[in-house]
């Protein structure tokens, strides 16, 4: 049966390490509904990622496209976090 768990998703072969197809998804609505919780709509979210890109862009070279923010839920309210993939640390050469 190993193989058909396989085949269908119940279970992964080749990459045990990454979270299945469930819990990513239960993640993402988890994210949404904080995220209609907090009020943001999908606008203010682009606006606070193109902020933060802006603002760290000054002291960072990070990679814009790789940003990913999120917004959860713990014991003392919502937090958003950011994370932020740095090429190399040090002043960024203008373009």
């Amino acid at each position: 049966m190993g193989l058909f768990d396989t085949l269908f998703g119940r279970r992964q072969a080749s990459r045990p390490s990454q979270p299945a197809s469930a819990s990513v998804a239960k993640q993402r609505l988890v994210e949404v509904l904080i995220q209609d919780h907090v009020k943001l709509t999908p606008a203010a979210m682009e606006a606070i990622r193109q902020d933060i890109v802006k603002i760290l862009s000054r002291h960072l070279d990070i990679d814009a496209d790789a940003l990913q923010i999120h917004i959860t839920r713990g014991e003392r309210g919502e937090s958003l976090t950011a994370n932020v993939p740095v090429r190399r640390s040090g002043v960024p050469q203008r373009r």
